[in-house]
């Protein structure tokens, strides 16, 4: 990995980033139509480290992928836009976790996804904000399960993780 990238980046750094992101974006969504999250996210942990990447700070890096994917009125959930993130964060060598949650006192199968590097949330927003982890996907192994209050010993899963909305 090379060094972080300080300052501004260049406008040909930026149109290559934002062209990754997109990328990215097009395989993930085409990928979450096919396979369940877990083989998506097992194949997002096998991204080879570019060399040439830019090595941008994790919480920078999640600003930019939220500001290249809210295009005009479109804006991509949460769960979307953090296998984004993900998926650059690992290109650059960063160890990252992708996290999903449900709000403390649910009312629906609304949950929340997010990304976090050494336990400090990288985004998108609003990151944590309360919720309880469901599931975390990137550690070693490569998915971990809160276990259930009701059930000791019993691995909790997400159901669809298509329905992960979040925002």
């Amino acid at each position: 990995m090379t060094d972080r990238a300080p300052g501004p980046l260049s406008i040909s750094a930026k149109l290559r980033l934002v062209w990754s992101i997109w990328q990215d974006y097009v395989q993930i969504r085409l990928a979450l139509r096919r396979t369940a999250l877990p083989e998506v996210v097992e194949r997002l942990l096998q991204t080879p480290v570019d060399r040439h990447a830019l090595a941008l700070e994790p919480r920078r890096l999640g600003r930019i992928v939220r500001r290249a994917m809210g295009v005009g009125p479109f804006r991509p959930r949460c769960l979307v836009m953090s296998l984004v993130l993900f998926r650059e964060l690992r290109r650059q060598g960063t160890a990252a976790e992708l996290v999903i949650g449900l709000p403390p006192e649910p009312t629906d199968h609304t949950a929340h996804a997010w990304v976090e590097v050494d336990g400090q949330v990288v985004g998108p927003p609003p990151g944590r904000l309360g919720h309880a982890e469901l599931a975390r996907y990137g550690a070693s192994p490569s998915v971990r399960h809160r276990r259930s209050a009701r059930q000791p010993g019993a691995r909790s899963s997400v159901a669809d993780p298509r329905g992960t909305d979040g925002e």
